[in-house]
């Protein structure tokens, strides 16, 4: 069944403040996703400021951090709640004056033609929306409208997935008596890594999709084999998913810097440790 985007939105206005802290709750998440961009960045063309376009960005909290590195970006989001939030910041930024303005804020769907400049940017980012898309062809789409924007030759796109096993360890910890009271529903997930549930006599009000790391690779070798070459998986959270980074969120700067470094440097691409994740942050070169 296709994806209700409209009640993907309407969770993410719920929780749009709750949304809103969750990178600063996450800092390894956060940092080491912005560490893979960079590297991704200087390796494609140096150290010039880039084009990067955010689809999917929510609140902005990468983009903005984007923005004051220097770069050029445009900021694109499903909920009108979130975007609302960005637009906040931007307003605070431009009464200050002393912290850079993003290009462009606006509503906007990842399975929708962009309205941005195809072939233009640096670097595309896809940090959510495919982890809210249920149908493989859908996430091909949003990936297809991605690429299209990234420059031919060396343009990259970013494509965050969450893993099954960030869901397992959730309920372990939360629930464990799930796995039996829903024996059923688990047995497929794990086949499918469909997570749907709604309220009694509602229509799905939660779609959400996980998988594993050979998967990921399977879907980019299947749908994507002449134009793009996968450069490398990475876990945005290193071995500390399952929200084991929380006491680091209250930690001094250089403590989580520190972290983030020893994370990104010998844990997050380690095949052995992707399944430590509850993202899994794809980088991809355009053809």
């Amino acid at each position: 069944m296709p994806t209700v985007t409209t009640n993907v939105a309407k969770l993410y206005g719920r929780i749009a403040e709750l949304e809103n802290r969750r990178l600063a709750d996450h800092p390894m998440e956060r940092e080491i996703t912005l560490r893979a961009i960079r590297k991704g960045l200087a390796s494609a063309s140096g150290t010039a400021p880039k084009r990067i376009a955010d689809i999917g960005g929510g609140p902005g909290k990468i983009a903005f951090a984007l923005a004051d590195e220097g770069h050029e970006v445009d900021l694109i989001d499903l909920t009108p709640d979130l975007i609302e939030l960005a637009k906040v910041e931007q307003h605070k930024r431009e009464i200050a004056g002393d912290k850079p303005l993003l290009r462009s804020i606006a509503v906007g769907n990842a399975l929708d033609k962009s309205p941005l400049t195809e072939d233009s940017y640096d670097a595309v980012l896809l940090l959510g929306p495919l982890y809210h898309l249920m149908e493989e062809s859908e996430r091909a789409m949003a990936v297809s409208h991605a690429l299209n924007l990234a420059k031919p030759g060396n343009g990259l796109v970013f494509v965050a997935f969450v893993t099954i096993d960030a869901h397992l360890r959730d309920i372990a910890m939360r629930n464990p008596g799930k796995i039996i009271e829903y024996k059923d529903f688990y047995s497929r997930y794990l086949s499918d890594g469909r997570y749907e549930k709604s309220e009694p006599g509602q229509a799905k009000t939660v779609q959400s999709f996980h998988t594993r790391p050979d998967n990921i690779r399977a879907f980019f070798s299947k749908h994507f084999p002449e134009t793009l070459d996968l450069v490398e998986l990475r876990s945005t959270e290193g071995i500390l998913g399952g929200g084991l980074d929380a006491t680091l969120a209250k930690s001094s700067d250089e403590i989580v810097q520190a972290w983030a470094d020893l994370l990104f440097d010998s844990y997050s691409t380690n095949e052995h440790h992707l399944g430590c994740a509850d993202h899994i942050l794809a980088t991809l070169r355009r053809r």
